[in-house]
């Protein structure tokens, strides 16, 4: 039931953070500590917890879905579901910037 709860939060937290991005503001998905490489509205990911990681790329690519952003959505869903089928034994704080590189070229599109 608690392990419901907090993935009910996340995804109300991610819902609410794409949805509040000001027009044609463009958004970047940065792992925690980490420097961002654009002028776009920053969005940080604690990159060494799996599940917020891939949960990230999952609301990122609906995201671009939602906004109709053609092949980045294609581009970001692979990440994601590739994502997904990493093992757990394998952090995504060393390989997270081919990741989030396939999502944030679309999301810089983002209104």
């Amino acid at each position: 039931m608690k392990k419901i709860r907090v993935t009910v939060v996340l995804a109300v937290l991610q819902l609410l953070i794409f949805t509040s991005t000001p027009a044609n503001a463009g958004i970047e998905l940065v792992c925690k500590g980490r420097q961002a490489r654009s002028n776009h509205r920053v969005i940080t990911v604690d990159c060494s917890k799996r599940k917020e990681f891939v949960d990230m790329l999952g609301a990122a690519w609906r995201k671009l879905r939602e906004e109709h952003i053609g092949q980045f959505e294609n581009m970001c869903w692979e990440a994601y579901s590739q994502a997904k089928e990493i093992p757990p034994t394998i952090s995504f704080s060393d390989i997270s910037d081919g990741f989030l590189i396939r999502c944030n070229m679309g999301l810089a599109y983002v209104d």
